[in-house]
């Protein structure tokens, strides 16, 4: 039963994936359709939380020193998609203390590729 509602979610996300707000309620009432047509309404706050989670596995923050104009982003932020191999919704946030570079974190990983640890990593091999 979990796995289905997993299937169900997973199903309804990807339908979700690149419609406006109109195609996606439409999907929804679609959706909903099938799960009643189904006789899977039981599955439904099952569902929910795995669409919640999901959505949490899309997120991720990305941490510049400073702020950079969009073109360097999307570019970072398309790089960082390939290595992640999905996509991800990137929240920019400011941290001067990286000094420069980026810091990508997501619930599973995190990419420093920031010069303030590049640098403590050198001090740490001349100690």
């Amino acid at each position: 039963m979990e796995n289905e509602a997993k299937t169900f979610a997973k199903a309804f996300a990807a339908a979700l994936e690149g419609k406006d707000e109109g195609g996606q309620k439409q999907t929804a009432r679609n959706f909903l359709e099938v799960v009643a047509r189904k006789k899977k309404t039981y599955l439904l706050p099952k569902i929910l939380k795995e669409l919640e989670m999901i959505e949490k596995e899309s997120e991720a923050v990305l941490v510049l020193a400073r702020d950079l104009d969009q073109g360097a982003k999307e570019e970072i932020e398309e790089n960082l998609k390939v290595k992640l191999g999905r996509d991800k919704k990137f929240k920019v946030e400011i941290d001067q203390s990286i000094i420069g570079g980026f810091k990508a974190k997501t619930n599973n990983f995190l990419i420093d590729s920031s010069i303030k640890t590049i640098i403590e990593n050198i001090r740490k091999k001349l100690v």
